[in-house]
């Protein structure tokens, strides 16, 4: 697997239906308003995410396995895999069930049957793809009607042209007016299970490649380079629909909803739009409904030494059950676009449990050698943690009092 197509699976993982709604109700609420989070949010990815990618590369390892690696105390060793267990599995199951959310909305918008009964028809759907090794067949064609769908959104922004004004108040507005969405727009880009899932797939690059030092060494900067490309085109996307979002909504009073969600698409698809817009959502939720499975299956698998590969018997039972639990909270009764919005932001709360670990990892000379952290990525890395720590505590603070 080469580097480049890495960098694009992790841009691929996020553009799911968590951004797509999560970005659309900040533009429709806010106008360009969270557009500083955004920004904020594509370069923590691309921090995070290159350490994390670096990790796989360097060691053959993916996160996981090196946490387990470096605990020499058992007592440590099992707190950090219950952490770990903890984090993964409930921020996986949250995110699973907005995806399932996102994929039934889109065809509940366009075909007869209740969101609850077409997610229970994409959960077995799902099901069947993770038990039957088959899954890379049907993600090509999911990724490319996502990718048909992100065309389309850029393509409106540039034709409905872009309120310069309100943008540039959205960039110097820093503010915590909606500390929910606020931590949605930052939980759906710099998804923690990504972290894992990086790292595993670079570490089943190097291993392929059996890359040496002076390889790795060379390979390192087009690496950056290709990671960033990617996590900047995935920033792009995500800003298109917010910016058409508050063409449509915000700047119009329009108030948007599940039943009108589509109506920033008219400008240039009429009358198709619902339909389109039903099939990209479709198609980035039962996607990503896959692959956060899978990316558990990575995590979980590599703390307890099993086999991280699809075939494995643990491997499919991690993702059945995270798929189970996601089933469960898309079925739970309340409205779609809160379960969405939720699940983005229970992922920005646990995000701090993976960064902490990544940190810990990337600084240890014992696994990484030559490749620990550079002062700049250590202080970039702990300015992130700390925004995402304030910003969780203060949500969490507002829920108490």
């Amino acid at each position: 697997m080469k580097s480049g197509k890495t960098g694009l699976i992790i841009a691929a993982a996020f553009i799911g239906p968590g951004t797509v709604t999560t970005a659309s109700m900040a533009g429709a609420n806010l106008g360009y308003g969270l557009v500083w989070a955004l920004c904020f949010s594509i370069l923590a990815t691309y921090v995070l995410q290159e350490m994390a990618s670096r990790l796989g590369l360097v060691t053959g390892k993916g996160l996981s396995e090196a946490i387990v690696d470096i605990s020499q105390n058992n007592l440590i060793k099992w707190f950090c895999i219950i952490l770990v267990c903890a984090a993964i599995g409930l921020g996986n199951a949250a995110y699973e069930g907005g995806n399932l959310t996102g994929a039934a909305l889109g065809l509940a918008t366009v075909l007869p049957g209740s969101i609850s009964w077409w997610v229970l028809i994409l959960g077995t759907v799902a099901f069947a793809v993770l038990i039957s090794n088959r899954y890379h067949l049907l993600e090509k064609v999911l990724i490319g009607l996502v990718a048909l769908m992100s065309v389309v959104f850029v393509t409106i922004m540039l034709i409905a042209g872009i309120n310069t004004t309100a943008l540039m108040s959205g960039l110097s507005a820093v503010g915590l007016s909606d500390t929910a969405l606020l931590l949605a727009i930052i939980g759906t880009t710099i998804v923690p299970y990504n972290l894992f899932l990086h790292a595993g797939l670079s570490a089943k690059q190097s291993l392929e490649a059996s890359l040496s030092e002076s390889e790795i060494r060379s390979h390192l900067p087009a690496h950056k380079r290709q990671l960033f490309a990617s996590i900047g085109l995935g920033g792009i996307v995500t800003f298109a629909i917010m910016s058409c979002a508050a063409n449509a909504f915000y700047l119009t009073d329009n108030v948007l909803s599940p039943g009108n969600i589509a109506t920033q698409l008219e400008p240039i698809l009429g009358d198709y739009a619902n339909l389109f817009f039903a099939l990209g959502l479709f198609s980035a939720g039962l996607t990503s409904a896959i692959t956060a499975p899978l990316a558990a299956g990575y995590a979980i698998c590599g703390l307890f030494g099993w086999q991280p590969k699809l075939q494995a018997k643990e491997f499919k039972l991690v993702c059945v059950a995270i798929l189970l639990c996601g089933v469960l909270v898309a079925t739970s009764g309340f409205k779609p676009l809160a379960i969405i919005i939720l699940a983005q932001a229970s992922n920005a709360l646990l995000l701090p449990i993976s960064v902490l670990f990544l940190l810990y990892v990337m600084n240890q000379k014992k696994i990484m050698k030559a490749h620990t952290n550079t002062l700049l990525s250590n202080l970039l890395a702990g300015c992130i943690l700390i925004v995402i720590i304030v910003l969780g505590g203060n949500k969490l603070l507002s829920l108490l009092l």
